[in-house]
């Protein structure tokens, strides 16, 4: 089997490295499998595969993934072709990497795209059956976006109005469009693979209403913590964290507001209360360190470490698709969540059961308040979290479920063959 993946999954440090680990394990339960990985060529950070690893061969290529600008970037628009958000479609050095790469690996009983960019990139150069591996609906991502408050211009008159209104009314357009061609993309690479697979059954029935199917469902999972690091007891200061690469907007949007809006109100109940924010980072979420009370962390070896000092996990997001890997790994090592509901789609959390929900700064800082006050709570909320996270999303029950999926389409293929 070939893995062709617009990820390299090591060193294992975020949740769509997560997710492509599981893959890779359910499929080499089937037989080999190698890794072709197509990369933006600013990254330098690559561990070799673990000794645990199965996979028979793995190489990365790394490729211009600046978006198209100047008249390229006209081009694309007025021709209503691929989303803006995908880099330049034609990569002749890219090309030749997979070739070779195709070469030394004989024929292929499946393609696994991790991605749509892969598929972009060389879906014309695979082989049926194939699956697509959409871990993020980008169309449901930036619709969610459109909906997100504006800045209040009340007061604002004049020309300084009429100017605000008509940037206001150019976004909505163009994000309406960058709608419209994603999901026009994703419904030719539905048609051009043998299955498409999604990481909820919210998303698959969001993918199925633009056109998708057919659609299957493979979890996001978080390998099995051997202990979990999660602490009954409140230390000093009470200590939350937000977890996550802050150059993804949705994350670095959720960090911003949660400084600006939560932390005053928190401070006004948990005087000492600090948050600290976990990931790589921009010059503008450095910016928003105020010692002690946030503190910008910026990349760590071992997540589990910051874990073990903090008393809850806060996912404060306002657009994304997908699932949260960090509130799996929050249920994993025993740590209250406090999410939006958006943040904890797709998951089947409820309220006041495995997390608590909050959409608002006051709910959402009344929210923090309770999990770093109340024992019980704290208690009662990570039992039934982790139970949730053992029945459905540790990674061998993934890795389980990716051989399901390949095993069936290999045998449909075989069957259609004969």
């Amino acid at each position: 089997m070939l893995v062709v993946a617009g990820e390299y999954p090591w060193p294992l440090n975020s949740g769509s490295r997560r997710r492509l680990s599981a893959v890779l394990t359910g499929l080499s339960g089937l037989g080999s499998v190698d890794l072709f990985s197509v990369v933006p060529a600013v990254r330098t950070e690559f561990d070799p595969p673990p000794p645990t690893s199965t996979v028979t061969q793995a190489t990365h290529v790394g490729f211009d993934d600046r978006p198209p600008q100047g008249s390229e970037r006209l081009r694309l628009w007025l021709g209503r072709a691929w989303p803006m958000q995908l880099p330049r479609r034609h990569h002749p050095e890219l090309v030749r990497a997979f070739e070779e790469f195709l070469a030394t690996g004989g024929e292929y009983d499946l393609v696994w795209f991790y991605g749509v960019r892969p598929w972009v990139f060389l879906g014309d150069l695979c082989p049926r059956p194939s699956v697509l591996d959409l871990d993020d609906l980008e169309d449901y991502k930036i619709a969610a976006f459109s909906r997100m408050p504006r800045h209040d211009r009340r007061g604002v008159t004049g020309i300084k109005r009429v100017i605000g209104w008509a940037r206001a009314m150019g976004a909505q357009w163009l994000l309406r469009g960058e709608i419209a061609r994603w999901r026009r993309l994703q419904r030719r690479a539905s048609a051009d693979n043998t299955l498409c697979v999604v990481c909820s059954e919210l998303d698959a029935r969001r993918a199925r209403t633009t056109g998708l199917d057919p659609v299957e469902v493979v979890v996001n999972s978080y390998p099995q913590p051997n202990p979990p690091v999660g602490r009954s007891d409140v230390g000093a200061p009470p200590t939350l964290v937000f977890p996550g690469t802050l150059k993804y907007p949705p994350n670095a949007y959720g960090a911003s507001w949660f400084v600006s809006e939560i932390t005053p109100l928190l401070a006004q109940t948990v005087p000492d209360a600090t948050l600290r924010i976990v990931g790589v980072s921009t010059p503008a979420v450095n910016a928003l360190a105020d010692p002690p009370r946030v503190v910008v962390v910026g990349p760590v070896g071992e997540i589990a470490d910051e874990l073990a000092q903090a008393d809850a996990v806060v996912v404060p997001l306002h657009f994304g698709s997908g699932t949260r890997l960090k509130v799996l790994e929050a249920f994993a090592h025993r740590l209250p969540v406090v999410s939006t509901t958006l943040g904890a789609e797709g998951l089947g959390a409820e309220d006041e059961v495995h997390l608590l929900v909050a959409d608002t700064a006051e709910a959402f800082a009344l929210a923090c308040q309770r999990v770093l006050t109340d024992r019980s709570l704290r208690l009662r909320l990570v039992d039934a979290a982790e139970s949730l996270y053992r029945e459905n999303f540790e990674s061998a029950l993934a890795a389980a479920r990716v051989a399901e999926v390949a095993r069936q389409v290999m045998e449909s293929n075989e069957a259609a063959g004969d």
